[in-house]
């Protein structure tokens, strides 16, 4: 039985879809308190995305949290980078973040989590300047 629902849920998430944005309400807050402050939450055929506003030195950062319907595959580089490209535009620059093992948080879900940082600054560091992979500035 189980072998079947996965298999429903792969061919149903072969296609994209269109994005779809649902609104947080209270009774969600209530039944999901990690949804307490959150703003977004946007749906397609393959992902669900729950967005929430982080207020920090640099602006307004958006925290998202994506994971694939039905938990049944990883959520690829690729997959990340056009949620971020569809949902917030190709301009701007988003990091996943790996912390140290002390303040490592669990999930039983295969959730990633990405900062979406404002368009008034930029990182001192990355794939984008002349210095990425070791090349002197």
């Amino acid at each position: 039985m189980k072998a079947r629902k996965t298999a429903i849920l792969k061919s149903f998430a072969r296609e994209w879809g269109v994005w779809r944005q649902t609104e947080v309400t209270d009774k969600m807050r209530s039944d999901f308190p990690h949804l307490m402050h959150c703003k977004h939450i946007w749906a397609n055929q393959r992902y669900e995305v729950q967005a929430f506003v982080c207020e920090t030195p640099i602006g307004g950062v958006w925290q998202i949290g994506a994971i694939r319907h039905g938990d049944i595959e990883r959520i690829s580089w690729e997959d990340l980078q056009r949620i971020v490209h569809d949902l917030f535009g190709p301009e701007v620059v988003a990091v996943e973040v790996y912390p140290a093992i002390e303040h490592e948080w669990k999930s039983a879900a295969n959730l990633r989590v990405l900062w979406i940082l404002p368009s008034t600054w930029s990182l001192p560091f990355g794939l984008h300047l002349a210095s990425a992979w070791g090349k002197p500035a």
